[in-house]
C-alpha cells in the first residue's frame, strides 16, 4: 500500500504506510475508485455515519489530502436523500469561517440499469480526531480547553447564523479537533436549515437532530427554529465536556424530548465544581428552556467566553497615603539642605 503515499507531497497530514488500516471493500469504495480514481487516490475509510461513508483521499493534481463523503448505497436510490446531500454541499459551500470545515466540490454520477447513482462531497481533511473520540477516551475536558473549544464553535455558529443557516445537529461527533493547533471545526450540515430560502416543507415537523442535544423547541417540533436552538446544543456540549456526562439521558426519543422540554438538569456547580464560575454561567445560560433567556447570538456567547479571570500581580501598586507624601517631601527637603551645606563647606575650606 505504500504506492498510495507520495513522500514529497506538500502536506504535513499525509500518513505513512505503516499507519494505514486495511482498505474497505464496500460498494461505496468501489464506486468512488471507479468514478473519481483519475483525480483522487483513495487511502482508507475514516468514518461511517447515518447517511454517508467518509474516505481519506489524496488530490493527485494539488498534492493535498481531502475527505470524500459518499452517500451510502442504501440511500443512493432515494431522490430525497440525494437532495439532502446536495443541500448539505450547497449549504456548507456558502459558509466561510476558519472553524467550519469547507467544501471543495460536489459530484454526482447517474446510475444505469445495473447500478445505483453515486453522490459525493469533497471536503477539507482535518488531521486530528472528533470531539466524541476525545471524550470517550479522556472523559471530561479541562475547563480552559473546554472554554476555548466552546468559543471556537460559538464563533462558527455566529457566522453560519448570520448567513441564515441553522445547523440543527450540533453534537460531539460533528466537531473535529485539529491536531497541533487544537482548533475546533464544525462539520456535517446534512440537516441544516436555510431560513431565508426554506419554506415550511412537508418534512419540517420531523425532529431533525440528535435527541441528547436537542433544544426544547426542536424536541417539541416547533417550526420556528433559529440560531438560539444551536446555542442550546452548544450548552449541552459544554456541559458534557466539563462533567463527562450529558445533562439528560433516556431510553427513547420521547423520554429525552420530555426532559429537554420540562426537566431541570443537575447544576454544573454540582457536577463540575472546579470549573470557573463565569464558564459555568455561560453554559447555564445556553441551557435555558426559554430561548429568549439564552444568548441572543453566538458572538455574544463567544465574547462572554473570551473573558479571562484577572491575574494576580506580583508587584501591585500600593496606594500612596497623605502621610507617605509628607514623609517623602521632608526627606527630599533634608537631602537638598544636606547638599547645600556640603557645597558651603567646600567653598570655605
Amino acid at each position: 500500500m505504500s504506492f498510495l503515499v507520495d513522500p514529497y507531497a506538500d502536506t504535513l497530514e499525509l500518513p505513512v504506510s505503516g499507519e494505514l488500516e486495511p482498505m474497505s471493500a464496500t460498494w461505496e469504495h468501489e464506486q468512488i475508485v471507479a468514478h473519481v480514481g483519475a483525480h483522487f487516490q483513495i487511502v482508507r475509510e475514516i468514518g461511517r455515519g447515518g447517511m454517508g461513508v467518509v474516505f481519506l483521499a489524496r488530490d493527485i493534481a494539488l498534492h493535498r489530502l481531502v475527505a470524500i463523503k459518499v452517500l451510502r448505497r442504501e440511500f443512493a436510490s432515494s431522490e430525497e436523500h440525494r437532495e439532502r446531500f446536495r443541500r448539505e454541499a450547497r449549504m456548507t459551500a456558502r459558509l466561510s469561517h476558519p472553524n467550519i470545515v469547507p467544501v471543495h466540490t460536489f459530484g454526482e454520477v447517474p446510475g444505469d440499469a445495473g447500478s445505483d447513482p453515486l453522490v459525493f462531497i469533497v471536503m477539507k481533511y482535518v488531521h486530528g480526531e472528533s470531539l466524541a473520540e476525545r471524550l470517550r477516551r479522556d472523559g471530561a475536558i479541562a475547563p480552559a480547553e473546554a472554554q476555548r473549544i466552546l468559543r471556537d464553535l460559538a464563533l462558527a455558529l455566529d457566522s453560519a447564523h448570520r448567513d441564515g443557516v441553522v445547523h440543527r445537529d450540533l453534537k460531539a461527533e460533528n466537531i473535529l479537533i485539529e491536531r497541533g493547533s487544537g482548533r475546533a471545526m464544525l462539520t456535517d450540515f446534512g440537516v441544516a436549515l436555510l431560513r431565508s430560502l426554506d419554506p415550511v416543507r412537508s418534512d419540517a415537523q420531523r425532529a431533525f437532530g440528535t435527541p441528547h442535544y436537542m433544544s426544547p423547541e426542536q424536541a417539541s417540533g416547533d417550526l420556528d427554529i433559529d440560531g438560539r436552538s444551536d446555542l442550546y446544543s452548544l450548552g449541552v456540549l459544554g456541559y458534557y465536556m466539563l462533567s463527562g456526562e450529558l445533562p439528560f439521558d433516556g431510553q427513547s426519543f420521547e423520554s429525552l424530548a420530555a426532559k429537554h422540554i420540562a426537566e431541570r438538569h443537575a447544576p454544573l456547580a454540582d457536577v463540575a465544581p472546579d470549573a470557573p464560575e463565569p464558564l459555568r454561567a455561560a453554559i447555564e445560560r445556553s441551557l435555558e428552556k426559554e430561548r429568549d433567556r439564552r444568548w441572543r447570538t453566538g458572538r455574544e456567547m463567544a465574547d462572554a467566553l473570551a473573558v479571562e479571570p484577572p491575574r494576580r500581580r506580583w508587584f501591585a501598586r500600593k496606594e500612596i497615603t497623605a502621610g507617605a507624601r509628607l514623609t517623602a517631601r521632608v526627606i527630599a527637603a533634608l537631602a537638598v539642605l544636606a547638599a547645600a551645606l556640603h557645597a558651603t563647606l567646600k567653598l570655605t575650606a
